[in-house]
């Protein structure tokens, strides 16, 4: 077994790693881990006041702090109907701002740009890119201050309270930073041409649905009431669940999300997908000048996107002082209720965050608490297999861990404070049957075998299956015999496994198992499977569905099958009927 080991991720937010598995020239499996424990936070809110519920919440994360506490302040004021004005409003959208002037110029300048200038860090790159690497501290050190002033610190502020703020900043320091984020004007966009010009590479790049918050007036923004997708879907927050459709893996403590069983992506890129015709000023110029259909398709770009929202950050601080400074000052509006339910969206600087409570008895009786990264780690396990895939084709499998290092980086994600390994490793001989075991305990099986009698060994498929049928196997077919049977194809419920010779560069007679979903990221085999199987299935049906091949000797017309193929075919049948 050939093992390559990345010892961690550089530069990301936490605890995490990826393991890829290779069998020939087939990356059979990729799994993106979240080795950190889980934080608990649910539970320990359970029986707290509503007060108390925003001041722990913060807690998850000192890096998006802020949206933490600004979402559960939102969930918290609709489960107690809390009606705030509009200066309380502009408030905590300034306080936002600054965390995403924090973030994104944290992640873009230091831990992003290393990657496309050659230097592992950004304490090497200043010898290079010291201009760089010094406005990078001084907007962050801008962002850091905006949510002092408004928060109270730097992290976990209390200063932000249900119904307001407990007191509110003075005008003096409004001043201030309105003046200083004009100063910063050419220093941003020089920003934005430099992270939109870089040379993204091309590996990976794919189609995926992008979701994020829909701002009231058909405005950019970082909150709102509804989520808007790519697609054109929209879905009030209330109904948040139909959105991330959690699950758990055994690979991770981070819960996955898919909307409608597809992977999909938030944060700043997407954002720019979902939004970024409503931008206005300098970030619209922008934005119709670098902006391109890659950016639909390739998760590198994120960082492009980034830089493009602190030019809006930037531009918007000024817009918001101006319309708030002379509104007269509004108390904290005190809750009247003891119970209801409310969810809180807000645009993180990695993504929607979702916050839901319901209050019983002026205590919190259930919360529930959905990050970006949670919903991003679907896709970058996609996208990690893709790259992975793209780049063993070249022949260049030692760039295959350096390749996922980057993308995942591209995310931006938030697993906490540490990282860990990466591990690229070819699959052991008989992994395959511990998968072959795993999926007969998943209850109803369907078997079908393909290919084409009398082309050799592409004929394995079915008569492996006609074997089946003859011991009695259970529910096995052979693809001809599915034509015109939609009532075969249509129970959703079902395990299907497909079985056929498969062509992925090992000796003949090795035998491969793996997700049809990883077939369809696989270059090698998706033009000749999946227009098979899409004209005789329902998409549906192929949720939940996977691919036994058997390596070929020869696939020539007229000849029969090889002795190592027709050996593996009988290992088969031994391992079923074990």
């Amino acid at each position: 077994m050939k093992t390559i080991v990345l010892d961690h991720i550089a530069r990301i937010e936490g605890n995490g790693g990826v393991v890829a598995t290779i069998d020939g020239n087939i990356v059979t499996d990729v799994k993106f881990l979240v080795n950190e424990g889980p934080r608990l936070i649910e539970r320990l809110v359970i029986g707290k006041t509503p007060e108390e519920d925003v001041n722990l919440v913060p807690r998850i994360c000192a890096i998006c702090t802020v949206s933490h506490k600004y979402a559960a302040i939102r969930a918290m004021e609709k489960a107690l109907e809390v009606k705030v004005g509009p200066k309380v409003k502009l408030l905590r959208e300034l306080m936002h701002l600054g965390e995403m002037v924090e973030s994104h110029s944290l992640h873009v300048f230091y831990l992003a740009l290393p990657d496309y200038t050659g230097f592992p860090n950004a304490i090497a790159m200043a010898s290079k890119f010291g201009f760089e690497v010094r406005i990078a501290l001084e907007m962050k050190e801008f962002g850091n201050r905006i949510m002092k002033t408004l928060a109270g610190r730097y992290i976990h502020g209390e200063n932000p309270v249900i119904g307001g703020f407990g007191k509110l900043p003075d005008r003096k320091e409004l001043a201030w930073i309105k003046s200083r984020a004009a100063q910063f004007a050419p220093f941003v966009h020089t920003t934005v041409k430099l992270f939109c010009e870089l040379d993204y590479p091309d590996i990976p790049e794919a189609e995926t649905l992008y979701a994020c918050c829909n701002p009231p007036d058909n405005k950019y923004g970082f909150v709102g009431d509804e989520i808007i997708l790519s697609n054109g879907d929209r879905l009030d927050v209330e109904d948040y669940k139909k959105l991330t459709g959690e699950f758990i893996v055994s690979h991770s403590f981070c819960k996955r999300s898919r909307y409608k069983g597809k992977p999909y992506s938030v944060g700043a890129l997407a954002r720019v997908n979902c939004l970024g015709e409503r931008l206005e000023g300098g970030a619209r110029t922008m934005y119709k000048k670098y902006f391109n259909p890659r950016w639909t398709r390739n998760p590198l770009l994120n960082t492009a996107a980034q830089a493009l929202e602190l030019l809006y950050s930037f531009e918007r601080i000024p817009q918001v002082i101006s319309q708030l400074i002379d509104l007269p000052d509004e108390p904290v509006v005190a809750a009247t209720k003891q119970k209801g339910k409310g969810t809180g969206a807000v645009e993180a600087p990695r993504g929607t965050l979702f916050h839901s409570y319901e209050i019983t008895k002026g205590r919190v009786s259930q919360a529930d608490i959905i990050t970006p990264t949670a919903q991003n780690a679907e896709d970058i396990e996609r996208y990690c297999h893709i790259a992975a895939q793209k780049i063993l084709e070249t022949g260049q499998e030692e760039g295959i861990r350096d390749r996922m290092d980057l993308v995942i980086r591209s995310f931006d994600p938030c697993v906490s404070c540490s990282v860990h390994a990466v591990q690229v490793r070819t699959a052991p001989d008989g992994e395959w049957k511990t998968k072959l075991r795993e999926l007969q305990t998943t209850g109803r099986l369907m078997l079908v075998g393909l290919g084409s009698d009398g082309h050799s060994d592409d004929g394995v498929g079915l008569s492996l299956a006609r074997r089946m049928k003859t011991s009695g196997a259970g529910d096995v077919w052979l693809e001809t015999e599915l034509e015109g049977r939609p009532d075969v194809m249509s129970g959703h419920d079902q395990t299907i496994v497909f079985l056929d010779a498969l062509d992925f560069g090992a000796a003949p007679g090795k035998i491969t198992l793996l997700s049809l979903q990883q077939a369809a990221w696989n270059s090698v085999l998706s033009h000749k499977l999946l227009p098979l199987v899409g004209r005789l299935f329902d998409p549906a049906a192929l949720n939940n569905a996977f691919f036994l091949g058997i390596q070929p000797k020869s696939v020539s017309e007229g000849g029969k099958i090889s002795e190592p193929v027709a050996g593996a075919m009988e290992e088969v049948l031994k391992e079923w009927t074990h």
